[in-house]
């Protein structure tokens, strides 16, 4: 039923809003001044069909504090702060259903054009809908990075994730305890660069490199006494290793300040091991595989105050698999205050 409502509401809205970028791309509207701003926040929802499947909706908070102010007249007002090239804090609250995420970020630009970063994130999920594993994660980053002219930026980012939990249950017949890890260690080095154009705003182009290492583990053992006294003790290991290569490009042609559509195309490399071994058996092997993500988008800034925007995108992307083709199409509504 849940699933239903969710994807008819999806329908509806997505259905809504590109009517309404229609007649916004079709009227005249408010001029609002584009006044220099320090502050930013936005309150933003995200649904998407998931293949058809249903999807929960994402509600997201931001908010940015800007040290010197931010100039936002005759540039794509989705990239201003990426135009901008100062020092800036930052923090997040997201939430669908099942999970919670809370974010803090920072990041120092010095005088030479080299910046620093750094970034902690917090994602709590509920037990119940993930009983096998860690209830939460926290995520720390840093990134260093480099201004090579207004309009280009490269960015090396690395972050780790270590978790751990244990578990234990215990009877007058049984008794069993679970030791459950996860680390997880990304690298990004990211390139953007946008190109102005004269008859149109320009194209934002981004290409990205990401490397990752994901390792999870499952160590138990337990006791049992049957019917007739008879002890049996079994121990158990479950071992999942992914190395991921991800290499991504996008590209993004500004029609004008407000609106863009886009394309991306992203291939990833998954090299997999795993060992399950019990007291009776041991299973070990690998496996790789190669997938391609695409997708096409397009977004909206409807600046209809001095302070306030709407903000409309679709966004619809396509999994080709080894194993597994898909397709999802989502669609996000949110407002932006920069004051």
């Amino acid at each position: 039923m849940t699933g239903i409502i969710t994807r008819t509401m999806a329908t509806t809205m997505t259905k809504m809003s590109i009517a309404l970028m229609l007649a916004l791309s079709t009227s005249s509207v408010y001029a609002a001044q584009d006044n220099a701003y320090h502050h930013e926040a936005e309150l933003s929802f995200l649904d998407s069909d998931d293949g058809g499947d249903g999807g929960d909706g994402l509600v997201n908070a931001n908010y940015r504090y800007y040290f010197k102010a931010v100039e936002q007249a005759d540039k794509p007002y989705a990239l201003a702060g990426f135009f901008h090239q100062g020092s800036t804090v930052a923090a997040r609250y997201a939430t669908t259903d099942v999970e919670d995420l809370y974010n803090i970020s920072g990041e120092y630009v010095f005088d030479s054009k080299w910046f620093i970063g750094a970034e902690v994130s917090r994602l709590n999920i509920e037990e119940d809908n993930y009983s096998s594993s860690p209830d939460s994660f926290t995520t720390y980053s840093a990134n260093l990075g480099y201004f090579f002219t207004d309009h280009s930026a490269l960015t090396l980012n690395y972050s780790r994730m270590s978790e751990s939990e244990s578990s234990s249950f215990a009877s007058a017949t049984y008794n069993s305890e679970a030791y459950i890890s996860r680390d997880l260690d990304v690298f990004n080095l990211t390139y953007e660069h946008f190109i102005s154009l004269q008859s149109t705003a320009g194209v934002m182009l981004t290409g990205k490199f990401t490397y990752s290492d994901d390792q999870y583990t499952i160590n138990s053992s337990s006791t049992a006494i049957d019917n007739l006294g008879q002890v049996t003790i079994r121990d158990s290991k479950i071992y999942m290793g992914y190395n991921n290569y991800n290499l991504a490009i996008n590209a993004d042609w500004y029609i004008n300040n407000a609106w863009s559509v886009g394309a991306n195309v992203e291939q990833r490399y998954v090299d997999t091991s795993y060992n399950f071994s019990d007291t009776s058996f041991d299973n070990q092997g690998d496996n790789d595989q190669i997938d391609t993500y695409t997708g096409i988008n397009t977004r909206y800034v409807w600046r209809f105050a001095d302070v306030f925007s709407a903000k409309f995108s679709l966004d619809h992307s396509y999994f080709n698999g080894e194993y597994d083709n898909d397709s999802q199409t989502s669609f996000s509504v949110g407002i932006n205050a920069r004051f």
